[in-house]
């Protein structure tokens, strides 16, 4: 046996490294709840608005006006209500998203929002169909390629 300060070191060591492993498993900001990737509805949905300059110009009115008080004027995740809601809202320009990065998951997100604990609402009362694949457009030019 060891002495007491060894074997306390050693339990403060465990404890540590338990928590260490604990916290690894952390998901980053924007990828709480489901796996990875979208739906199969989703990658078939097709956006109907071509992404010409005017649609992306107009999603990122859109974006600005409805979008970045949360997830930044960047899409970055870094908006200015970033902590009223408890989590961070995702950054848009990395190559994944959580919910998938085909136009209709991203649409269906904005249209429908995310489960009520990850604080994404449902954008569909608000924001028209158009509107949203404005969005999508503009969000495309966002992400950075993989």
């Amino acid at each position: 046996m060891g002495t007491p300060t060894t074997e306390r070191n050693a339990l403060i060591a465990a404890t540590a490294l338990a928590v260490l492993l604990a916290f690894a498993g952390i998901e980053p900001a924007g990828a709480q709840g489901t796996p990875l990737g979208g739906t199969p509805e989703g990658a078939a949905m097709k956006n109907p608005v071509p992404a010409t300059e005017a649609s992306v110009a107009a999603g990122h009115g859109i974006y600005l006006a409805m979008c970045a008080a949360c997830h930044g004027e960047k899409a970055d995740g870094h908006g200015r209500g970033v902590g009223d809601y408890g989590k961070r809202p995702a950054n848009l320009t990395l190559p994944q998203y959580r919910y998938g990065t085909a136009d209709g998951d991203v649409f269906d997100v904005i249209q429908n929002g995310i489960e009520p604990s990850l604080a994404m609402p449902a954008w569909g009362d608000t924001i028209s169909e158009t509107d949203t694949w404005h969005l999508v457009n503009y969000l495309h030019t966002v992400r950075k390629a993989q």
